[in-house]
């Protein structure tokens, strides 16, 4: 192994880190979905999980002409 090899193995073992912390910190959408709430989710719409398709499909399709 050569030294970018070893840099680019560290950056992918921090991102994975990263998110570890991140779900054990806030959770995760799954978490919303299963509890039948999102209190826990920061996201400015909720956790999609809870959403229905059609409130999804509006969502995505603003500003789409």
């Amino acid at each position: 192994m050569n030294l970018t090899d070893i840099i680019i193995l560290s950056l992918v073992a921090v991102a994975f880190v990263a998110v570890i912390i991140r779900v054990l910190k806030k959770g995760s959408c799954g978490d919303c979905a299963q509890g039948g709430s999102c209190r826990s989710s920061k996201h400015k719409g909720g956790c999609p999980a809870m959403k229905g398709v059609d409130e999804i499909e509006r969502e995505l399709s603003k500003g789409v002409h």
